[in-house]
């Protein structure tokens, strides 16, 4: 499923991943919104991976929109990480004071798979 021309979306064992694409638009970033918001309502999911790696540049408006996509999806039951912030667009975020606020994020797509199996089985029993 493609996002407009925002990310493709696939759904890999109840996991909905959003793949980013490099050039992001504002309009780009709605679309996504959108598609992401139906996704969630049409299928009983287990987690969202954003996933951030092929993305270069993030301003406010679209650091704010991936939050909101992240939040929404918490807000449905249904937990989201983002992953695979390249080093320089972390540099941006922080030195223009902007941030995820409390959405979960991970170095790369494997490390938010196993954070999403980990918390599917629950905590360790004693």
């Amino acid at each position: 499923m493609n996002a407009g021309n925002a990310a493709a979306l696939m759904v890999v064992e109840r996991t909905l991943l959003v793949q980013l694409n490099p050039e992001l638009t504002d309009n780009a970033v709605r679309q996504l919104r959108d598609a992401v918001g139906r996704k969630l309502e049409a299928e009983a999911l287990r987690g969202v991976v954003l996933d951030l790696a092929s993305v270069d540049t993030m301003d406010s408006y679209i650091t704010r929109c991936i939050r909101d996509l992240a939040i929404s999806a918490r807000l449905m039951g249904v937990p989201t990480i983002v992953c695979g912030v390249q080093p320089p667009v972390a540099d941006t975020l922080v030195e223009m004071g902007l941030d995820l606020g409390e959405v979960q994020t991970v170095l790369n797509l494997d490390t938010a798979l196993r954070v999403l199996n980990a918390g599917r089985r629950g905590p360790p029993r004693a």
